[in-house]
Formats: C-alpha cells, sequence, structure tokens
C-alpha cells in the first residue's frame, strides 16, 4: 500500500497567510503542517510516500528534499483537483490524507484498525475514515457503514483520511474532483465509514489557523 498528501491546492481559504508560503508550511506549534501528516504516515509499514505539489510549489519541494528526502514528489503543473491528483501516482491500494488536519500521533493505530477492515472485505471500495462525535458533521453513514453521498441527513464527519482500492478511478479523466468519484461510489454501495474515537482538528481556513494559534 502506498500513501499521498494532499499537498497541492491553493490556500485561498487561509487568505493572505498564504500569499508568500504554501499552507503546508504554514507553522503550528513551531512546526509546519505537513509534518503532522508525514511524522503519522512514516509510523505505518508502507511502500511509497507520496505528497503532490502545485502551488508554490517551489518552496515545498524544497523544504521536502531537504527534510524527507525518500519523499516521491508529485507536481501538478496544471492543477489536476483531488481524484486527479490521486489518479495520477495511484498503481496500488493507497491511503490518502489532507494536510488541513492537525494529525495526532495516536491516530495510527485507527489507521492500522482501518487497512486491516479495508483488506478484510473486497466490496469496499473507498473507505472514508470518520468521527461521529463531532461538532460539525458532513456526512452520512447507514448502520451497515454505507456513506451516502452526497448527505441529505448528516450525523457523521469526514476525518480527511481514507483508503481507496487501486482500480477504482480508472474510468475517470486526469482532472477531476473526488467528490464526483464519492457519488458514484456512493451509488454502487461501495463507499463505506470506519468510526474512529480520535478527532483531528481541521484548519484549513484562516478564521481556524488563527483561532488555534491563540
Amino acid at each position: 500500500m502506498d500513501a499521498l498528501i494532499l499537498a497541492a491546492g491553493f490556500g485561498s481559504r487561509m487568505g493572505d497567510l498564504t500569499e508568500k508560503i504554501p499552507k503546508p508550511l504554514l507553522n503550528v506549534n513551531q512546526k509546519p503542517l505537513i509534518t503532522y501528516a508525514l511524522e503519522l504516515i512514516e509510523s505505518l509499514s508502507l511502500d511509497n510516500i507520496y505528497v503532490n505539489t502545485h502551488y508554490q510549489a517551489d518552496i515545498l519541494q524544497k523544504f521536502l528534499k531537504q527534510n524527507y528526502p525518500h519523499i516521491k514528489i508529485s507536481h501538478e503543473i496544471d492543477i489536476l483537483g483531488t481524484g486527479g491528483g490521486i489518479k495520477k501516482i495511484q498503481n496500488q491500494d493507497i491511503l490518502i490524507l489532507n494536510t488541513d488536519n492537525l494529525w495526532h500521533p495516536e491516530f495510527n493505530l485507527e489507521i492500522k484498525s482501518a487497512i486491516r477492515f479495508f483488506q478484510k472485505d473486497n466490496n469496499i471500495e473507498n473507505l472514508l475514515l470518520i468521527n461521529s462525535k463531532s461538532n460539525f458533521l458532513d456526512l452520512n453513514i447507514s448502520s451497515n457503514s454505507i456513506i451516502n453521498f452526497p448527505a441529505l441527513k448528516k450525523n457523521t464527519q469526514f476525518q480527511g483520511c481514507h483508503l481507496l482500492r487501486h482500480s477504482a478511478l480508472n474510468s475517470y479523466p486526469e482532472k477531476f474532483d473526488i467528490a464526483k468519484y464519492w457519488k458514484d461510489c456512493s451509488q454502487r454501495k461501495k463507499l463505506y465509514g470506519f468510526e474512529t474515537s480520535i478527532f483531528n482538528p481541521h484548519i484549513g481556513t484562516r478564521e481556524l489557523y488563527l483561532k488555534y494559534q491563540k
């Protein structure tokens, strides 16, 4: 299994904070935001770790080469969207993480449990790690763990982490948003949720980032 950290976005929701620096390199508790995702993934037994880049790519790539030389960089000359960014590098089952979350080290145990759950059931094409005790709900999960997307009645929150089968995106174009795939996958009853207990704060907007810095 490989892993991909999504870091190609423009960081526009951060406002002026990302005028001169890409969002993944904004400091949180004296270290760049992306290091939380990297440290979490490096604690797992994975084959390859990718980071995709686009906005201010030279700055981010320099940081990665200096501090994480084993990381594979997937540079997007044109932004491919979340789905396209995954498809570009996927050769096998893959773990995908956002950089917008402040990942707790202990969450690696929950990811390991999710991987085992994913590998035991071939009917699961995409497994979203979720937390149903969050104050911000954005997804709907049924009693049989199937995610209904888009959500009409929201009862859980996406944790910014999911597992995807190696051939799931083969029929999709080079540029697309993952929400398109989630809708199709949900209709085929192959989009599942995996409940987690550790909550990883989402700080992907200027307001949330500054609030967390206080």
